[in-house]
């Protein structure tokens, strides 16, 4: 009994205990990964610290050298595209502005343009009306003249 007791207890231990497999497996990952993952990170620490020693050593002083010695000259050239800037922008506004009046011009033109074709089409308009009066006082006056000549001949 007390040797089935045991055995059953092993088997469900082999079973349903993985405690230990897992704690060695977590363990030999960890391992690794810290292993593998320090080699590669100081790698590459140390590749970045002898870029920034190179840098500091050669580039940086080469480079302050070179800009002491172009910086008198940038700055004329500098100036002077800014006056050329200035001037293409004032020739652009002075394009846009002359547009802009010339726009306007023409807009005004034609404005003036119907303006006129209206009053003459407004004095038309009055000439005639102005005509049919003066013809219908004609016939006004000939019709008075004819019942005065009526009552003068009578």
């Amino acid at each position: 009994m007390e040797r089935a007791r045991r055995d059953l207890s092993e088997v469900y231990s082999r079973l349903f205990d993985h405690r230990p497999v897992v704690q060695a497996e977590i363990r030999y990952f960890v391992k690794e990964f810290e292993e593998k993952r320090g080699f590669r990170e100081q790698r590459g620490l140390e590749n970045v610290n002898s870029t920034i020693k190179e840098f500091n050593t050669q580039s940086f002083p080469d480079a302050c050298e070179d800009l002491g010695s172009s910086i008198p000259t940038v700055l004329p050239r500098l100036e002077a595209a800014i006056q050329i800037t200035n001037r293409i922008q004032q020739k652009e506004q002075e394009a846009d502005q002359s547009d802009r009046l010339q726009a306007s011009r023409e807009r005004r033109k034609a404005e003036w343009e119907a303006f006129v074709k209206e009053q003459h089409r407004k004095a038309a308009e009055v000439e005639a009306d102005h005509t049919k009066a003066a013809e219908w006082l004609k016939q006004q006056y000939a019709a008075m003249e004819k019942d005065l000549a009526k009552f003068t001949t009578i």
